[in-house]
């Protein structure tokens, strides 16, 4: 039986899917905690040390980071740490413009690496000013604000040598669409996440976009060719208050296969003493509109109750049966500064990652592209439970009962090449996918 084939295949990624739905919510499933992969303490690094990068290699990851004391914006230095080597390699030593956060993305051939990085706007005791989305902003170099602040673009045969592929920044201070209501000219601070899109045929990059003070959001733009980027826009979600919900940041990957986009993201719900702290599960078919399908992962509030101690450091790496995820828990040491700051591998199974749920009875409805004579379906009933669907309101009807993570159900040819509505009437039950 092959677990991995119609597992990929994620139908129910939130309510963007179904047509109609009556009496039943979406659930996820939560990862294990496996093993602590990186401690600061015993690998004498500063607690604070954050904003992690992850690439495989080998049966192994490379860690790439930002090392540095305290919480100053300048200073410090890029790092880089290998699981089988275990050893800490300082990358970025005299590119400050590196130091806050720095996304690698290997290239598509698969020989060299590319990265991508952020410098804070400096400010200095001049009287000049610039007025810039109503707010007016003292700077001595006011050509800096467009040309030197901003995200650069590096490349590297190794990931330990790195040159500037653009002297000046790719993404200015002020980018197009660019959106920064509490520092005005971008700091572009926080995690930022980068890879390239087979689904869209592009790089995209997902950044922080302050809302106001203690108002986190994320916004996305997209690149052919990691130079010219097109205009920042924020990510769209149903519901969201932007003067409460806080999304930290967003890692994201995608699933070609299937079309579709993977996010996690650190949440609270609301800037100070918030009652819901997680990380969040999302999915969007053009990494721009975005599905919040709940949290995967509850997690502990900083002591003045202003910051998630937990930042998710990757989304999900295949490893055959289920997918490994990656923490950094007491991140920046917001939990407690004087206790080590661990990235920490947790793993989740692939056969139920998401699904329908119907606690008593319920129904829905969905659409879905019929590619053979035969649906493949992952579902679980308890004793008296059942699950039931039929194909564009036709007269015959499948009655599942049980619990299968790859059930086979033969269908009328006569589909084969057609969209199709199905039908499903469940008690008791959760349907986790349905491919074809």
């Amino acid at each position: 039986m092959s677990i991995q084939t119609s597992a990929a295949k994620i139908i129910f990624y939130g309510y963007m899917c179904l047509q109609s739905h009556e009496n039943v919510e979406f659930v996820t499933n939560s990862p294990t905690r496996c093993e602590t992969i990186l401690e600061t303490k015993e690998l004498n690094l500063p607690v604070s040390s954050a904003y992690y990068t992850i690439l495989k290699n080998n049966d192994g990851y490379d860690f790439i980071f930002r090392k540095r004391n305290g919480w100053s914006p300048g200073g410090g230095l890029t790092s880089l740490y290998n699981t089988e080597r275990k050893s800490v390699i300082d990358i970025l030593k005299n590119m400050e413009c590196m130091n806050h956060n720095f996304a690698v993305i290997k290239s598509q051939c698969g020989t060299a690496y590319y990265g991508i990085g952020g410098v804070h706007f400096k400010y200095k005791n001049e009287a000049e000013t610039i007025l810039y989305k109503d707010k007016e902003i003292v700077s001595p170099y006011i050509h800096s604000i467009y040309h030197q602040n901003g995200l650069y673009v590096m490349q590297s045969p190794d990931m330990l040598h790195w040159d500037y592929v653009k002297k000046g920044p790719v993404i200015s201070g002020i980018h197009p669409g660019h959106t920064d209501n509490f520092f005005a000219c971008s700091r572009f601070d926080s995690k930022i996440c980068c890879f390239y899109s087979e689904i869209l045929q592009h790089y995209v990059l997902f950044v922080r976009a302050n809302m106001g003070k203690g108002r986190r959001w994320v916004q996305t733009t997209r690149s052919k060719d990691l130079i010219h980027w097109e205009p920042f826009q924020l990510l769209q979600m149903e519901g969201v208050d932007f003067d409460s919900d806080n999304y930290y940041s967003l890692d994201a990957m995608e699933y070609p296969e299937t079309g579709l986009f993977i996010g996690l993201s650190a949440y609270t719900n609301k800037p100070r003493w918030p009652t819901e702290v997680c990380i969040k599960l999302m999915f969007s078919k053009d990494g721009v509109a975005w599905v919040d399908c709940g949290s995967v992962l509850d997690t502990p509030m900083s002591k003045n109750g202003q910051r998630n101690s937990t930042q998710t450091t990757s989304v999900f790496f295949d490893r055959g049966d289920y997918y490994d995820i990656f923490f950094n828990e007491n991140y920046n040491g917001v939990l407690d500064h004087n206790k080590s700051s661990t990235v920490v591998n947790y793993r989740i199974p692939k056969d139920r990652l998401v699904g329908v749920k119907a606690t008593d009875v319920g129904r829905f409805t969905f659409e879905m592209g019929v590619k053979s004579n035969h649906l493949t379906l992952n579902y679980d009933c308890v004793d008296d439970g059942y699950i039931a669907f039929t194909i564009n309101d036709e007269p015959e009807e499948f009655i599942l009962h049980g619990n299968s993570l790859e059930k086979h159900v033969r269908i009328d040819e006569k589909y084969i090449g057609q969209n199709v509505r199905i039908n499903v009437g469940m008690k008791k039950g959760t349907l986790y996918s349905c491919a074809s």
